[in-house]
């Protein structure tokens, strides 16, 4: 196997962990309070799929503005079919992901940051939201609290290069931590684990130059929220 099959079953790859990974937390928190009565949306599956491969696969094709209007009609006949079984507002929040994916092709180097928080923080966060909600039907600070917190501290670990404000963003982020302990949304154990996990991330990184991708911590870090 040549190292460009390599790398394209390895993005193939890559989009299939995303696309589990934006439903680990939501079905954490279904099964975990008992809310599992549902039946699965295929459409949807579909629709997030798209999401997934896209960001993970199509994007790195660097595909142009004819591919990714033919991509957006694909998704308009999804919501054609599904759209009686689905909440509107749902729909639009998934679009919403995959146009923030088109516009990261225009963001400039200096702005890596944007396409960052884009990647690693929005589109994640969100995406799992929408799960959520199709199968709950209800969204509460309980599910996104601590699903906002663990997307902070992947994009933390990401970007630590060992400064010192790199160490006051891990000593406020285990500060956070400890008041969503305080206010009830997380468990001491789920609290510590996170914290513990961010800083041996992060000290691996910069002491032995260990780290993995975004989408591994990610990974990781909600099933930490199963604790």
């Amino acid at each position: 196997m040549n190292s460009l099959t390599y790398k394209k079953y390895k993005k193939i790859f890559a989009s299939l962990i995303e696309f589990l990974s934006y439903h680990i937390f939501p079905f954490i928190f279904i099964f975990g309070h008992d809310l599992n009565n549902y039946s699965i949306n295929w459409f949807m599956a579909i629709m997030v799929g798209m999401v997934a491969i896209y960001k993970e696969y199509i994007r790195s094709l660097k595909p142009n503005m004819y591919f990714n209007g033919l991509y957006s009609l694909i998704y308009v006949i999804l919501i054609m079919l599904t759209f009686k079984s689905l909440n509107i507002n749902v729909i639009i929040l998934i679009f919403i992901q995959l146009v923030l994916l088109f516009s990261t092709k225009y963001i400039d180097e200096k702005y890596q940051l944007v396409q960052t928080l884009i990647d690693n923080f929005i589109v994640p966060s969100f995406m799992s939201i929408a799960i959520a909600y199709t199968y709950m039907h209800f969204i509460s600070f309980n599910f996104v609290v601590p699903l906002l917190l663990v997307n902070v501290a992947t994009v933390l670990i990401d970007y630590f290069e060992g400064a010192r404000t790199d160490y006051i963003q891990l000593v406020t982020l285990a500060g956070l931590t400890l008041i969503l302990f305080l206010l009830g949304y997380i468990s001491a154990i789920t609290s510590i684990t996170i914290v513990v996990f961010v800083v041996v991330s992060a000290l691996l990184k910069q002491f032995k130059h260990l780290s993995t991708s975004n989408l591994f911590y990610r990974v990781i870090g909600n099933f930490l929220l199963l604790i």
